[in-house]
């Protein structure tokens, strides 16, 4: 075989033609060379390829610059467009405007500036005297010189505002009074302006709808006008044809998803709620519309000293100081022309006392919370965004632009999605929002944006402000005698500097102040904590300390972190979109730990046709549509227990139930109580150390518990404020498509509390299994029945009836069975809700549910590893495939360990010493628990050393020392990896590849991206910026690629099921939720949810993505431009890095199917 012939055939043929083209053409000359000159093979030339992609990486670097260069070029137009308009600086406008025709820096704002001087003109068309005006003369020459400047290749949208403008400048000309030589002039400049028209108006289409801008009816009118003046002759716009509802390319994923449900399929509308009438819906809409515009909410306090005090109130203390005041000083104080733009405007512009109210707010946000840190740049946002919010109103007031109201038609007719079950089963929510949108002439993306300001801008502007603040902001700390005095002994009557008892002497101290505070992050691969630095806001403690001993009446929050009482707008094509309605939110949740890389336009840069990535948007919009209230009873018993958190004796109680104590009720050591009095200098140095630790130790203690303490708080006032109220989450997600509700304090994904106060606000009539389901789901629940059939859950679940009814009739002072459960909250709902289920007796079948009843995931991760690489053995771990009684893979992987350290025993191998060792040390066969963190975070990708720390741990809890622990350890993390590739074979030989070709794509210096099977590009933020050879770029951190990689993939897949499920169910007409692989829907749908489950995990694992990610690798990471750089050596290699080898299993991927523990 010759040199051709082995290359070529060791390129993969999945590699495109012209990569195979390319690297055999290379060879071929060299072959044809040496066959001539009859000489030794050449050489390959050494080739230093790495400075030409970091050549590449520059230029990519610098396309990103110019690009963030320019969306802040965007932002600083837009502001000035803003301080022009709001104070009437027309000449102003139009200079800008033709300085953004010619230098074409921002074309986006040219329509606005139109829109802005049309809405100018109509304002000089009011009065006679002001059309008469040598102003308006000077102003429509002006504008005359704007046209000069319009070209050919200006958006459509342009040309659209332009013919408007022209209108209202045609009116102005007809209306004011001849003057032989002004009027020539304004003639002759109307008619070139009308000729430059004329030219650009035959390709302008009238009927455009994706505008950046908002236009009225008369608007549009005032447009098709003119384009009829201008015109010769009608030329009609074709138009555009209605594609398919999901890319082609995904036809064999999600087919079905093309065509409607049939009518006597579809089982209901899973979004229309019983009492919720479009008249109550529309009035709810008008609440809210008022809500987005605040920026903040007070919810009253009802738990704890606040619902119950009799003293001075956390907010009389702060106006008894005057804050409001200080404030409005400190901004007055501020020079308009020695300060930041932006300052400077919001100061001209806004009214102080609206300005005032807004920084107060803020402020008062931050302290009524409850908690002494806050991060910096989330405080930064709570200060900056309600200020951009109220400018953007000043000005859409100054243009006449009622949102209000155009937001009121819109929801009046897309409210029907929830009201019609005809219009539901016909459309998505984004089509069904497109559709809503165009009857108003409105484009579906549009919203007005004024607020997404640059990191660096946000960060001058916010110095600024929060100086003033600091420095505002103060409160009095008393000394005794010249020494600290504690502020619980005295609460101060007034602001007045004079003391109002001459041993007190009082000092006004800040209340705010940044830090850098040492945070440890644990991760999920290790047991051992890493130490970050990360900035803050600090409350200060003497202050927090006073607002304990006076409560707060209201909590304030901000408004974007709260449930909605409407359902959310929708998030349509490219990520754009929803869920508020007069605000922009990112679709894709940044990391702020890696702020060069941009997710949201990443993401939306590699999209490449508006239909792809549809059914990702699609399902984050089933998800945030599906309406839920506040289980009462729940709430009701939840808040009698958290009553007692100030109460050390109910600790054990609490701690069984999850339930954090009070702050006070931790014993923090004192000096004077621990050495008496004496000075420090005075006291032994070990003993110090001894107490300073303990000390610290207390305090950490009592820190953590008093920031899940405020958790807890929040979550337990806001299901208060929002009670009898229907509620929406909306969702978004982050880069690899996982998806989270917005609302971070009350919301169904996170802990049992949470999980507990929250159940549908549809009812369904529990049918004739779902009584049995709502069993099983009680019994489930309690986690001690995992490895039991069904037929066994159910015996026990009919034994333990009399228990789960008195648990629900008597919760806190009968046998109180729930508390024993895995689960206690949830395990009381479903109890109550089983209690109340049977007062229905024989006719059980039609009691009304609401709970949600979960089917969840047998250890995921590991089910979509054996799923791809077919593993039999381990899919039989992982249940997916059928058995009596559900497998465990934790006991599987635990008993092959136990088999190996046996063999070892007996063996003479090395590791003999150490399993006699340890069976001396844990003479029991393995346990699961010992093993079962590393099992489990094998899908995270733990290392051998993150493994090792894990078993450490667990060995060291059961009292075996640290020395022999490490030792163990390192023993028992080689048997479980052993164990798992024994079941997992070709699994843990695919995670393998998928850290090879991730470190292929490292050493291209490439970042890791692909695109998940519903369409969803994905980026790894992993980077940083460095200078290499003198070259600025931003370059993958190699180790956190790799090791990231094969977790998120398989996240992403985990995601694409739960997505395909919701897509199903909702097609259907089944309420869905869903915490990443729980699956929640009604009882009585349970059934057909399943088989949903189920059919989507096979329809995805038919796909043949093991092969598809290998491809992606080969055409995104060995482009033409790359093959170029490379020598052909190194184009091989890659190549074979990329290309997968790995057998697969022969597990049958259909038996998944009849798979009863798949998901249960």
């Amino acid at each position: 075989m010759n040199r051709i012939a082995r290359i070529s055939a060791r390129i993969p043929a999945r590699i495109p033609a012209h990569l195979r083209q390319a690297s055999t053409a290379s060879t071929a000359s060299t072959v044809i060379s040496t066959a001539e000159e009859k000489k030794p093979p050449l050489k390959e030339k050494k080739v230093d390829w790495k400075t030409d992609l970091l050549k590449i990486l520059e230029t990519e670097h610098k396309q990103k610059k110019r690009k963030l260069w320019k969306m802040r070029v965007d932002q600083q137009a837009m502001a000035d467009i803003f301080r022009f308009t709001l104070k009437d600086d027309v000449q102003s406008l139009v200079r800008l405007t033709e300085n953004q025709l010619r230098s074409r820096h921002s074309p986006e704002t040219v329509p606005v500036c139109f829109l802005v001087l049309h809405k100018k003109m109509e304002k000089i068309l009011k009065k006679v005297e002001a059309i008469e005006s040598p102003d308006s003369l000077s102003i429509f020459i002006g504008i005359a010189d704007l046209y000069r400047s319009i070209k050919r290749n200006e958006t459509n949208t342009t040309y659209l505002m332009a013919l408007l403008l022209l209108s209202s400048l045609r009116k102005w000309k007809d209306q004011r009074s001849y003057e032989e030589r002004s009027s020539k002039t304004i003639a002759d400049l109307f008619d070139s302006m009308e000729q430059k028209m004329r030219q650009l108006a035959k390709g302008v289409n009238v009927e455009e709808r994706e505008m950046e801008v908002f236009l009225n009816s008369d608007d549009h009118k005032a447009i098709q006008n003119e384009v009829e003046m201008l015109r010769s002759f009608s030329v009609p716009v074709p138009r555009k044809k209605e594609g398919a509802r999901y890319s082609e390319e995904l036809e064999d994923l999600i087919g079905p998803l093309q065509t409607n449900c049939h009518q006597e399929e579809y089982r209901n509308n899973p979004f229309q709620v019983d009492g919720m009438e479009k008249g109550k819906y529309k009035t709810l809409f008008e609440e809210h519309l008022k809500t987005e515009s605040t920026m903040w909410i007070q919810v009253k306090n009802t738990v704890g000293e606040a619902a119950e005090k009799n003293g001075k109130s956390g907010e009389e203390l702060i106006t008894e100081w005057d804050w409001r005041k200080r404030i409005s000083d400190g901004l007055r104080k501020l020079d308009p022309n020695d300060t930041h733009p932006l300052v400077s405007t919001c100061l001209e512009l806004l009214p102080r006392e609206k300005l005032v109210e807004i920084l107060y707010f803020t402020v008062v946000a931050a302290c009524s919370q409850g908690q002494n840190l806050i991060g910096a740049t989330q405080f930064q946002y709570d200060v900056l965004d309600p200020i951009l919010k109220e400018l953007g109103n000043a000005f859409k007031k100054e243009l006449g632009f009622n949102e209000t109201e155009i937001w009121k038609r819109v929801f009046d007719s897309y409210i029907n999605y929830f009201l019609d079950s005809g219009v539901s089963r016909q459309n998505t929510h984004r089509e069904w929002w497109s559709k809503a949108c165009k009857q108003q002439n409105l484009a579906p993306n549009f919203k007005f944006q004024m607020g997404n300001l640059d990191a660096e801008t946000r960060n001058e502007v916010c110095n600024v402000i929060v100086d003033v603040l600091f420095n505002s902001c103060l409160f009095p700390v008393e000394s005794k005698d010249g020494k600290n005095f504690s502020p619980f002994e005295v609460i101060f009557p007034h602001l007045s500097m004079s003391p109002f008892n001459k041993k007190f002497a009082v000092t006004w101290t800040r209340s705010f102040s940044y830090r850098s505070i040492s945070i440890e992050e644990e991760s999920k691969l290790s047991t051992d904590c890493r130490l970050s630095l990360s900035r803050m806001l600090s409350i200060n403690s003497k202050l927090m300390a006073m607002f304990d001993k006076n409560p707060f009446d209201f909590i304030v929050f901000s408004t974007f972190n709260l449930p909605m009482t409407v359902p959310p707008r929708p998030w349509i094509d490219r990520g754009t979109g929803g869920p508020l309605y007069t605000a922009g939110q990112d679709i894709i949740r940044n990391m702020f730990e890696f702020k060069s890389v941009r997710l949201n336009d990443e993401m939306r840069q590699r999209i490449q046709s508006p239909a792809q990535g549809r059914p990702v948007f699609d399902a984050l919009n089933q998800l945030g549509s599906t309406p839920w209230v506040i289980n009462e009873s729940m709430l009701d018993t939840l808040k009698t227990v958290f009553g007692q958190s100030g109460c050390k004796e109910s600790e054990p109680l609490l701690e069984k139930l999850g339930i954090p104590m009070r702050h006070d009720t931790f014993d923090v050591p004192d000096f004077v109580r621990e050495f008496g009095n004496v000075k420090k200098e005075d006291v032994d140095v070990e003993k110090f150390r001894r107490y300073a630790k303990k000390k610290a130790e207390a305090v950490k203690m009592r820190n953590e518990s008093n920031s899940l303490w405020c958790w807890m708080q929040y979550r337990v006032v806001l299901a208060d404020h929002f009670r009898g109220q229907t509620l929406f989450f909306p969702h978004n997600m982050d880069f690899r498509g996982r998806v989270y509700p917005l609302s971070p304090y009350l919301s169904h994904m996170g802990d049992d509390v949470n999980r507990c106060i929250l159940k549908f606000a549809k009812s369904q009539p529990l049918g004739s299994h779902g009584f049995d389901w709502l069993k099983l789901h009680c019994v489930n629940l309690t986690g001690t029945m995992k490895r039991a059939s069904v037929a066994d859950r159910m015996v026990e679940a009919e034994r333990l009836i009399p228990s789960i009814l008195d648990s629900a009739r008597n919760p806190l002072n009968g046998e109180k069975w729930w508390m024993s459960s895995d689960e206690p909250w949830q395990t009381l709902a479903a109890c109550v809700e089983i209690e109340n289920a049977m007062k229905y007796g024989s006719d059980v079948a039609s009691f009304p549910s609401q709970l949600p009843v979960h089917q969840d995931g047998s250890c995921n991760g590991l089910q979509h590893y054996a799923a791809l690489g077919r593993d039999n053995e381990g899919g039989v771990q992982v249940n997916l495939t059928q058995c009596e009684t559900p497998n465990d893979v934790y006991s599987d992987v635990a008993q092959r360990v136990e088999q190996k350290r046996k063999q070892d025993e007996e063996s003479n191998g090395e590791d003999r010493d150490v399993a006699l060792k340890l069976r001396e040390a844990l003479p029991q066969n393995v346990p699961r628990k010992v093993i079962k963190q590393t099992v489990m975070t094998t899908v995270y990708g733990v290392t051998m050393y993150g493994a090792v720390l894990q078993i450490k741990r667990q060995l060291k809890a059961m009292d075996i020392p640290g020395e022999d622990a490490a030792i163990f350890a390192r023993y028992l993390a080689r048997k479980t990896f052993a164990s798992l590739n024994d079941a997992f074979t070709s699994s843990m030989a695919l995670k393998d590849w998928f850290r090879l070709i991730a470190k292929g794509a490292s050493d291209l210096m490439k970042t890791v991206e692909w695109v998940t099977p519903l369409g969803l590009p994905v980026v790894q933020p992993y980077c940083r910026l460095l200078e290499r050879k003198s070259k600025l770029v931003l370059v993958p951190i190699p180790m956190k690629q790799v090791d990231a990689f094969p977790p998120n993939f398989v996240h992403s897949l985990d995601s694409t099921h739960m997505m395909l499920t919701s897509l199903n169910c909702a097609n259907r007409g089944i309420t869905f939720a869903a915490v990443h692989d729980c699956f929640w829907t009604h009882a009585n749908s349970v059934d057909e949810m399943n088989q949903i489950c189920r059919q989507q995990f096979v329809s995805l694992h038919s796909q043949p993505i093991v092969e598809q990610c290998s491809e992606w690798f080969k055409t995104t990471y060995l482009t033409p431009r790359i093959q170029k750089i490379l020598p052909p050596s190194e184009v091989d290699r890659f190549a074979d890095i990329f290309t997968v080898k790995v057998k697969q299993g022969e597990l049958d991927i259909e038996k998944v199917k009849d798979s009863v523990y798949f998901f249960s």
